[in-house]
């Protein structure tokens, strides 16, 4: 009777172990599509690079001659370690980072006409130069152009708020302000 019961359990153990090979095996095809899928992914996604950074290198670098596109220099299979060889399109996507990086900061720079301005102040100044009532989407787009920075989450609420309380405007129809005639008279800002 025991030599029947380790037969038994001996085959009970082998069906699991082949169930469980069944389902390892069913799950590698699935992760293998996955990567497959991931690879494409990924080709694309460099095609796109590729393009972006040259459309990027001609809108900065106008007078160079055109560069193409590059191959990349190891295949997407190949594992990225320690120290690569010289990659010329890392060096110019530094070079683009670079040049970004320093229009972004000309045009910080030149953005402080409402630096030291509270929301009324400056909103007085738009709303003077606009010689209309504007909404308060457009007032905060344009004091946003001019570099003044709001703080919070609700920007647009924040600078609503502040123009309804303030006597210098007048709310004509929602969301949409002008300067109060009456309080604008003789007033510089």
């Amino acid at each position: 009777m025991t030599e029947v019961t380790a037969v038994t359990a001996f085959q009970r153990a082998l069906n699991e172990a082949r169930e469980a090979k069944r389902k390892i095996q069913a799950r590698v095809i699935e992760l293998e599509g996955e990567i497959a899928t991931l690879r494409s992914q990924l080709t694309s996604m460099d095609a796109v690079i590729e393009q972006t950074e040259s459309a990027l290198r001609r809108a900065l670098f106008p007078t160079e001659n055109p560069v193409e596109p590059l191959a990349s220099s190891r295949p997407l299979s190949e594992p990225r370690m320690g120290a690569e060889r010289y990659d010329p399109s890392a060096y110019r996507s530094e070079e683009i980072e670079k040049e970004v990086a320093t229009l972004q900061l000309r045009e910080q720079s030149s953005n402080v006409r409402f630096n030291d301005f509270r929301i009324p102040q400056a909103a007085t100044i738009v709303l003077r130069e606009a010689g209309r009532p504007l909404h308060v989407s457009e007032i905060y787009r344009r004091m946003a152009e001019g570099g003044f920075e709001f703080r919070g989450q609700h920007q647009l609420i924040t600078l609503a708020v502040s123009l309804s309380r303030s006597k210098r405007f007048r709310k004509v129809a929602p969301g949409t302000f002008e300067l109060d005639p009456e309080y604008s008279a003789g007033q510089v800002a």
